[in-house]
């Protein structure tokens, strides 16, 4: 809930009420007033941050208890990984065989070679086939057809060799990009193995803990809060018809919902620009002037945060007040319309600040 309400000082009776018939009678009083905007909230830790799980898993180990202190990068909690295991040993098993593949010496590239070597001896043996055949073409000793022949089967084996070559280093290549997959396949996956090791970041301490060893977590459920260990704040929902008289180092009277009467003392230490649709209000955060110690991370409040004093004020009561900022005031026997000017205005007085003095008297229809 959110409202604004003015608190005002008073030592005496404020108003003398008349007997005119018909009409009740006042007389503005000059009085101390303050004005306080009215806002609802929690104790949070300072610069907190929720621990969230990045996968799917059993809690299988929690190594920190609530008001525990940690360090960054302390192991929080594991989740059962026996499956990524499975996907890491996987990896390292490709890797161990591309890594086979693309080696010099591999298999593959070693059979490959042999048939790059049979090839260029083949296509060797009928250039010198194919050179003789054209020699004795010369003299008659053989027909065209058989240097054709020959022609022929140097073209076949040269392509063959060609092809062989090619076929060698498409494969070597991609021996080679295998590895490189293979390397980064291992790295994904154990990436994906540090999902399931929760940690600090930076020194904090351990406010809450939403899931304890046994839980099922699913990627994105909040496993546990922490934050800054030697502060706590007070996180403030204020309405925008408010938010405008709020501002820094102005005074916050607190009301915890866990010790109803008891006020604790803080100050404005920042005001968020952002507007929040869910809450619709803006965000403002408080300090205590002294710290509290005991305070417990997520106790709801009530706030008020001084936003005007004033020693001297000349107060109305409100029901004496038209909508218009007019007032009835009774002059003799005769009752006439004023116009004033308003100040603090609240659920019960209004401040005069022109149009009124404490000579006059106002009135309203009984």
């Amino acid at each position: 809930m959110k409202r604004k309400f003015i608190y005002i000082t008073i030592s005496a009776l404020l108003f003398a009420a008349g007997c005119e018939p018909g009409y009740d009678e006042v007389s503005p009083k000059m009085m101390p007033i303050t004005e306080a905007v009215f806002a609802s909230g929690s104790i949070d830790p300072k610069d907190a941050y929720t621990v969230t799980s990045l996968s799917d898993g059993f809690i299988v180990k929690s190594y920190v208890s609530e008001n525990d202190l940690v360090h960054d990068g302390q192991l929080l909690f594991q989740l059962d990984n026996r499956q990524q295991n499975t996907q890491v040993a996987i990896a390292k098993n490709n890797l161990a065989y591309a890594d086979i593949n693309a080696a010099d010496n591999s298999p593959m590239l070693l059979q490959l070679k042999a048939q790059i070597d049979a090839a260029k001896i083949k296509m060797q043996t009928d250039s010198v086939t194919m050179m003789r055949n054209e020699q004795l073409y010369k003299t008659n000793s053989v027909s065209k057809q058989d240097l054709d022949n020959a022609t022929l089967n140097y073209r076949s084996s040269s392509s063959s060799y060609e092809a062989a070559l090619e076929n060698y280093n498409a494969t070597a290549n991609k021996a080679k990009q295998d590895l490189i997959n293979s390397h980064a396949q291992l790295q994904n996956a154990e990436a994906g193995n540090q999902y399931f090791d929760l940690v600090a970041i930076g020194a904090s301490k351990v406010y809450q803990i939403f899931k304890k060893k046994g839980d099922l977590v699913r990627k994105g459920d909040q496993v546990a809060q922490l934050g800054n260990p030697d502060s706590i704040v007070i996180n403030l929902d204020v309405d925008e018809g408010s938010i405008s008289k709020v501002q820094l180092g102005q005074q916050v009277l607190v009301e915890l919902n866990t010790e109803k009467n008891k006020t604790y003392e803080a100050y404005v230490s920042k005001i968020y620009p952002h507007f929040n649709e869910t809450s619709q209000s803006y965000k403002v955060e408080a300090r205590f002037v002294q710290q509290q110690p005991g305070l417990i991370s997520g106790t709801q409040l009530q706030a008020n945060i001084i936003t005007d004093k004033k020693d001297k004020a000349l107060l109305i009561p409100r029901t004496f007040l038209f909508s218009d900022s007019t007032v009835l005031i009774k002059k003799g026997d005769k009752i006439d319309t004023a116009k004033i000017t308003t100040g603090i205005v609240s659920d019960e007085w209004v401040e005069v600040l022109s149009g009124l003095s404490t000579a006059d008297k106002i009135a309203k229809q009984k």
